[in-house]
């Protein structure tokens, strides 16, 4: 199978949501918890936006995800891509810009494996060291901004780090980039360390909030 390229409906929008399961000591990973809530499908002035999932949680190893990626893109050829995990150290929502080729040999994953830089160079040794998402996060922001309000605390970030997160970033803009689609937004968004069910509802409100925000701009 191979991307056929993204809705040509001018009134539909194909979001893919991706979230992780355990890693270290996250048993339940609130990226997950968030995803596998959301409605799959929305309306927001006009724009009827279908909201796509795999059906269970992505594996933190960055060989899986070397080839789950591609996968999911090429079965739901989305409009967007939104990403989300899990920033432990954090206490804000943020969207990062972009994600780096090199650096996921430093931190063993659930499977205490590396992606070494042997394997960066074979996969990834004639693609960009760095890939910015072409999502206008300025435009993205003012409209998050919107309906939030002060119900969270919402940022642009550029620091997705070289674990899991920003090696899933990259896998996805690096994929669009080779097929020739580089103009697909593809986000990650960082979550808290959000715990009970009021912190689960304002994430799935939060991230809500951005698909339509996403969404949006897309079509404005």
């Amino acid at each position: 199978m191979s991307y056929e390229g993204p809705s040509t409906d001018q009134d539909e929008l194909i979001i893919l949501v991706t979230g992780f399961g355990e890693f270290q000591n996250i048993k339940i990973n609130p990226s997950w918890e968030i995803v596998s809530k959301l409605p799959p499908t929305i309306n927001f002035k006009g724009i009827n936006i279908r909201i796509v999932t795999q059906t269970e949680p992505l594996k933190a190893a960055y060989h899986q995800l070397l080839d789950v990626a591609p996968k999911l893109l090429d079965q739901f050829t989305p409009d967007i891509v939104l990403h989300i995990g899990l920033a432990v150290e954090r206490d804000y929502f943020a969207i990062e810009k972009g994600a780096d080729r090199d650096g996921y040999q430093q931190y063993p994953d659930v499977a205490r494996k590396v992606f070494t830089k042997a394997e960066t160079k074979k996969h990834w040794g004639k693609s960009p060291a760095r890939i910015n998402s072409t999502l206008n996060f300025e435009d993205v922001h003012s409209k998050w901004t919107v309906q939030v309000g002060k119900s969270a605390d919402i940022r642009l970030s550029d620091d997705v780090g070289s674990y899991v997160c920003g090696f899933l970033y990259y896998t996805s803009l690096e994929y669009l980039w080779k097929i020739g689609r580089p103009e697909i937004p593809v986000v990650f968004m960082h979550v808290p360390a959000l715990s009970g069910k009021s912190d689960l509802e304002k994430g799935e409100e939060v991230t809500l909030a951005l698909i339509r925000a996403m969404a949006q701009s897309c079509r404005s």
